[in-house]
């Protein structure tokens, strides 16, 4: 499984990403290392606005393309923000 996810920085910008581990790749984005995506190291990443599962990483792939080429699909996509680092702590307590 793969997944699609947008991520609302500090100064409200948007980055689209897509992972088949989402609570690996958001505590590399928020731990600001090496793995993390060089854009989080200007931009700061906060909350999660959106993610959507796809079956294969094709699929995954073409649909983050999609989503980076069509402001009005990404702004059409964001919903209700939850902070990252919530998301990663209540994802960590399922495991």
């Amino acid at each position: 499984m793969y997944f699609v996810y947008i991520i609302e920085t500090e100064d409200g910008t948007y980055y689209t990403g897509q992972t088949n581990n989402l609570l690996r790749r958001f505590k590399e984005h928020v731990s600001g290392k090496s793995h993390s995506a060089a854009y989080f190291r200007m931009h700061p990443p906060v909350y999660l606005v959106h993610v959507e599962e796809c079956k294969s990483r094709m699929q995954a792939l073409k649909r983050e393309r999609l989503i980076k080429r069509s402001r009005r699909l990404k702004m059409s996509l964001i919903g209700s923000r939850r902070h990252l680092l919530e998301v990663i702590e209540s994802e960590s307590s399922y495991r």
